[in-house]
């Protein structure tokens, strides 16, 4: 992605993805690689849910 891409959108698909799998104990860098975002998205939509992510 290009600095001046506009981020994409989260589904909802991904969120409860990533909501299932910080419930399994999987980090933030695990969390991004499945979802193929960047960790500080996944680190800044995980923060908005009131999850705390390992690295």
């Amino acid at each position: 992605m290009k600095r001046n891409d506009k981020p994409k959108e989260w589904t909802d698909a991904e969120v409860q993805l990533l909501l299932a799998l910080s419930r399994e104990g999987a980090g933030a860098v695990q969390i991004a690689s499945a979802l193929e975002r960047y960790v500080s998205s996944v680190k800044r939509v995980a923060e908005n849910f009131g999850l705390e992510l390992r690295a």
